[in-house]
């Protein structure tokens, strides 16, 4: 019997991190549906048997050792093409560090699909998914949190070394303006400082850099600092005024409302529940 269409981790945000993953092998009429995309990145594996993907119209199968990257916002559908589709799949969102090497095939149009050929590198990349699956399975503790988006990484990083040193290479101004944005999250760059520093234009910035990048300007400086806060609400004793202040908000309130927005709790039950 078919599944009923199923949005995972639509409702779930975070500035980063892996939000849900597993391992399927399911047989037609499976399929999943969504017209309106979702806000992370889908990562799916193809095992054994094939699956089909539907994006503006146009149906592409997925194959045994292909891989299917579909970015936030495409909508489409998927499922079984054929009597048994296995796969590993993860809705994730990419560490901001990952945007100086994350570049594949097609990530400019929100859809990637790639094959990969040779059998040392199909074992590695099965190894490191098989790797997420366990540590994401056993989350309950930071380090296995950790351990997971690493094999993440890890699975990203063989993918785009398969690939041409001309399709991973970022644009030269577009790394400067990470940089900068890695080394400044607790002050407030302007757009025109960002302009200046890359020697480009705003319009030309902002397209470039969410066209390269997945994300706009001000939503990667501010993963930047959420990742911050959490990372000193999890391994200091500070302050939550203190913590704002560290990270480039102007007030306990601005930090509240931002990390609820994306951790779905307030910074102080964060550090409970991670602590307990």
């Amino acid at each position: 019997m078919a599944k009923k269409p199923t949005d995972y981790a639509i409702e779930e945000y975070r500035p980063y991190g892996i939000l849900v993953s597993g391992h399927y092998t399911e047989q037609r009429p499976y399929y999943i549906h969504r017209p309106s995309g979702s806000i992370d990145w889908l990562l799916m594996y193809t095992h054994s048997g094939s699956g089909e993907i539907v994006i503006n119209q146009k149906t592409m199968k997925c194959h045994e050792g292909e891989v299917v990257i579909l970015l936030p916002g495409i909508p489409h559908h998927y499922g079984a093409s054929s009597e048994e589709w296995s796969f590993t799949w993860v809705h994730f969102i990419p560490h901001p560090e990952w945007s100086s090497w994350l570049r594949l095939p097609g990530q400019a149009d929100r859809f990637i699909h790639l094959p990969v050929h040779s059998l040392p590198e199909k074992h590695s990349l099965q190894e490191a998914l098989e790797r997420m699956l366990y540590y994401a399975g056993h989350s309950g503790m930071e380090l296995n949190r950790r351990l997971a988006l690493n094999a993440l990484e890890q699975a990203l990083l063989l993918l785009c070394a398969g690939c041409s040193e001309e399709q991973n290479q970022m644009d030269s101004r577009i790394l400067d303006v990470m940089e900068y944005l890695r080394q400044s999250f607790r002050e407030k760059p302007t757009l025109e400082e960002l302009a200046r520093i890359s020697c480009l234009s705003r319009s030309r910035l902002s397209h470039l850099f969410k066209e390269q990048v997945g994300d706009t300007i001000g939503n990667t400086l501010n993963k930047l600092r959420l990742e911050k806060a959490a990372e000193l609400l999890l391994y200091t004793k500070r302050q939550i005024s203190e913590i704002s202040e560290d990270v480039g908000y102007e007030s306990n309130d601005h930090l509240t409302r931002m990390f609820r927005s994306h951790f779905g709790v307030t910074p102080l039950k964060y550090r409970q529940q991670k602590r307990n």
